[in-house]
């Protein structure tokens, strides 16, 4: 499959009349529910509304890939768009919004998590490649927009697996050894978690800057109307690892698609986890690891 598989004229806005990235996502997705491609387009308008940060892949100066994997859409979907200005994208706060002139949005059944990434991730690299995404720029109407020769050098790559991203050899830690210790390794490694694991290297638990957090705010923050948990000035408590850590881990094995687990990480709300084979720990895998990869950087 390429990207030219997904395109049509009607799927494509030329020009994309939209001031925002809000603005542009809608109507976007009006041109696929107007295609017949859309199961529930009042779900999706609803879900783009949201505007979740995990929804949107942004370029700075290029522009954005917006993906939805929803039970709205009734099948895999691409719509893309060039506004005559750029759109932007506005974080509030201060901080400087983001713009860019190209905006497409990526549908797909929750059953197709791995064509889905493939696709947002084609984009993803595409919006990076100034030369490319100026050629698409410069597109003056829908049917241009659609046959431009740009989207044949857009592959989607094999599907990926675990495997293919995980840090391999990953920091671990025993459920033994001191708190202090193991926030030592975590500062001086710069890593956010350090897996748990026995003497034969199966994972037991998982040490986060969360299980820290949590702990620290239990035992030694001020209690509203009496003194810390963690006893009085001066005492000192020698805490372990397994004293803090979490039990309750989710592992994944080195063969399982990548989309698959993504999913599976964005639905438990997971930032990380232990890949382990025949229960050994051989590997970890973060969030980050993933959009690394779909960004193509």
């Amino acid at each position: 499959m390429r990207l030219t598989d997904l395109l049509t004229p009607a799927r494509c806005l030329v020009p994309l009349s939209a001031t925002t990235l809000a603005d542009a996502g809608l109507a976007l997705v009006e041109a696929l529910a107007a295609d017949g491609v859309v199961a529930d387009p009042d779900a999706l308008r609803e879900r783009v509304e949201e505007a979740r940060p995990e929804d949107v892949l942004g370029h700075g100066g290029r522009g954005f890939v917006l993906h939805y994997r929803t039970d709205a859409a009734s099948t895999l979907a691409l719509a893309v768009g060039v506004a005559s200005r750029p759109v932007c994208r506005d974080f509030g706060d201060g901080e400087k919004p983001q713009c860019g002139r190209l905006v497409a949005v990526v549908l797909a059944p929750r059953r197709d998590a791995a064509r889905h990434l493939q696709v947002v991730g084609a984009l993803s690299r595409l919006w990076q490649k100034v030369e490319l995404s100026t050629a698409l720029e410069h597109a003056d109407t829908p049917e241009a927009l659609a046959v431009s020769a740009v989207w044949h050098d857009a592959v989607l790559e094999p599907q990926l697996t675990v495997r293919d991203l995980m840090t391999t050899n990953p920091r671990s830690i025993g459920a033994d050894a001191t708190l202090r210790t193991a926030v030592l390794d975590m500062r001086r490694s710069g890593v956010g978690a350090l897996p748990v694991v026995d003497e034969a290297n199966r994972v037991i638990g998982l040490l986060s800057e969360r299980e820290l957090l949590r702990y620290l705010l239990s035992h030694y923050l001020p209690r509203a109307g009496g003194p810390p948990l963690g006893g009085p000035p001066g005492t000192a408590v020698r805490r372990t690892v397994r004293d803090v850590m979490t039990r309750q881990v989710l592992c994944v094995a080195p063969h399982q698609p990548l989309a698959e687990v993504a999913s599976l990480m964005l639905n438990k709300d997971v930032e990380r986890v232990p890949v382990v084979r025949e229960g050994l720990l051989v590997g970890f895998l973060t969030r980050g690891d993933i959009v690394r990869k779909l960004i193509g950087s």
